[in-house]
Parts: structure tokens; sequence; C-alpha cells
């Protein structure tokens, strides 16, 4: 009688035990889900929308001077001005390749943090080798962390250069349709 009080007691405290654990998984799974979450709200930017038409405005510009610019010699404060104007245009691609594998990954790992937690929930899989799952996770979720820093970083220095670039260079190639127009 004594030994099956005790085995009854001790298969009731194991259990509780993997109840506990099984709870604190999903907790943090639960947790990595919160911060994708906040990382994605982050990178939503109704600017990025209309990268294509400032792809294609900043393009027309460019044209539009190489069409109309005919100088042997040129100020070099318009010329530095012109190469940071190309090469800020030349950011968008790359820009927006960050943008869109940002929004990739955030998605496909929320779908498997999703995964990870049912079959936690539900003991599905190999239970010994949760917490090295969510370790994994967790690590793959520090590095969408940095991913969306640095598309953070890439696009404030995009958006700045734009704003500084893009309407001086503007009117100037309009001036040199202006100029062309008159003769």
């Amino acid at each position: 009688m004594k030994n099956l009080f005790f085995l009854s007691l001790l298969s009731v405290l194991f259990t509780s035990c993997v109840d506990l654990k099984k709870e604190q998984l999903v907790k943090n799974v639960s947790r990595l889900n919160t911060k994708l979450e906040q990382i994605e709200a982050r990178s939503k930017d109704s600017r990025m929308d209309t990268i294509s038409n400032i792809k294609i405005n900043t393009i027309q510009t460019e044209l539009r001077i190489k069409q109309n610019l005919h100088l042997d010699t040129i100020n070099i404060n318009l010329a530095k001005q012109l190469d940071a104007y190309k090469v800020m245009r030349k950011s968008i691609k790359p820009l927006m390749q960050q943008y869109l594998q940002l929004r990739t990954v955030i998605k496909e790992e929320k779908q498997v943090l999703k995964r990870l937690a049912k079959d936690i929930q539900e003991g599905r899989g190999e239970r010994h080798r949760y917490a090295e799952y969510v370790r994994f996770e967790r690590q793959k979720v520090n590095q969408i962390v940095e991913l969306s820093r640095e598309f953070q970083r890439s696009k404030m220095v995009f958006f700045q250069d734009y704003q500084r670039l893009y309407p001086p260079i503007e009117a100037f190639s309009y001036s040199l349709l202006q100029k062309k127009h008159n003769r």
C-alpha cells in the first residue's frame, strides 16, 4: 500500500513538473512571437509602398539631366550633388530587397513558432528536444532583429538623402528642360 501511494505521488509530481516545463516553453515561444510582431509593426512604413514611384521619379529626373546637360565644365558642388543623387537612386533596389526579405522571414518564422507551440502543447515530436528547439528559434528571431535594425538604418539613410537631394536635383532637371525649350 505504501509503495502504491509513493508511486502515485511520484507520478503526480513528475507530470506536474512536465506541465510546468511545457507551460514555460509555450510562454517562451509566445514571447518570441510577440517580438516578431513588434518587428513587423516597426518595419511597416507607408513610404515603402510608394518606393516604386520614387524610383520612377528619380530615374526620370536623372534622364532629363543626361539628355539636357551639355556642359564642358561643371560646378564641383553640383557634380558632388549629382553623384550623391546617383548613389541614392541606386540604393533603392537593395532597400527593397531588404524590405521584402524582412517581411518574408518574419512570415516564415511566425509559422514555425505557431507549429512549435502547437507541438509543445499537444506533446508531439521529440519532447526532450523542445528546449533545444526553442533556443534555436530564439537565435533565428535575434537574427531577424539584426536584419530589421539594418533595414531601419538603410531606410532612414535613404529617405534622408532623398529629402535632401531629390527636390533640388529635380528642379535643376526642369530648369535644364526649360532652357532647352527657350532656345
